[in-house]
């Protein structure tokens, strides 16, 4: 299993994905590049450690009403909303998600007649979601 990293957390993948990196989000492909996982981390505004509220604020404005999600756990580090929609003939699944500190905005999208291809694939990706050690440094 490969592993992919961002400033925060790290995620392991299949051999047979692969991943590209731009400025904003990491993106991981299955091997059909028939779906595509979009990882985002996100800070506060204010510039402190993101919380529940930032999450709930984030979820409101992009427009997803919390009580079309269902609360979830990712990893053993996040916890948030995921939200399942289909939008011009695509399946996605999101996740807004709070974990360390920050915000992290998943989505996984393909046709929506591939929507159980990967399912259980995805799931098991984003189960080894973590956030990376801040080993505390020896005051000695």
């Amino acid at each position: 299993m490969q592993e992919v990293e961002s400033d925060w957390w790290f995620i392991g993948l299949p051999e047979e994905w692969r991943t590209e990196q731009d400025e904003d989000s990491i993106l991981i492909f299955d091997q059909d590049e028939l779906g595509c996982i979009s990882l985002s981390s996100l800070q506060a505004e204010h510039g402190k450690p993101a919380s529940e509220q930032d999450l709930k604020a984030l979820i409101k404005e992009v427009g997803m009403p919390l009580a079309e999600g269902k609360a979830c756990k990712i990893g053993d580090d996040y916890s948030g909303w995921e939200f399942e929609t289909l939008e011009d003939g695509d399946y996605i699944r999101e996740w807004f998600l709070l974990g360390g500190g920050h915000l992290l905005l998943i989505s996984y999208a393909c046709a929506d007649e591939d929507s159980e291809m990967d399912r259980s694939a995805v799931d098991q990706i984003l189960d080894t979601l973590r956030l990376k050690d801040d080993e505390p440094e020896d005051l000695a």
